[in-house]
């Protein structure tokens, strides 16, 4: 999943999205490898990147603030509606006990929103065209 076109240039932002990216790409090798079997990893990994992803997305935010980025609203408008889907995958996961289609259906909303999330309006933080 991950490409170097998607590097900002922001070293620290920059390791975050390898992070985010080789987390995702961890989970869909379980949910592929079989939801039931793996349901401790996959639960694990859902928790670390929620959290992971929280903790990103203040640092993007502290970054656009330091270079007074223009576009920072619409950036925040973003995140925080990526927050309210992954908190209404995770009712809904918690609500199955993590049933493989809500598994599978979390996971395709969660690499689909970071690939188009950080190829396309991270790009434009540092003035580069989107790649999407």
């Amino acid at each position: 999943m991950w490409k170097d076109d998607y590097l900002l240039g922001v070293d620290h932002i920059d390791e975050q999205h390898r992070s985010l990216f080789s987390k995702t790409e961890e989970l869909i090798t379980l949910v592929e490898d079989g939801v039931e079997k793996n349901k401790p990893a996959i639960i694990e990994i859902i928790v670390f990147l929620k959290g992971y992803a929280l903790s990103h997305f203040r640092s993007e935010q502290e970054y656009q603030e330091s270079i007074k980025y223009e576009d920072m609203a619409n950036h925040l408008t973003e995140h925080k509606a990526f927050i309210k889907t992954v908190l209404k995958h995770e009712q809904i996961l918690l609500a199955s006990d993590f049933e493989e289609e809500n598994v599978k259906s979390f996971t395709e909303t969660l690499a689909s929103w970071l690939v188009n999330h950080v190829a396309g309006s991270d790009q434009l933080i540092v003035g580069k065209k989107a790649l999407n």
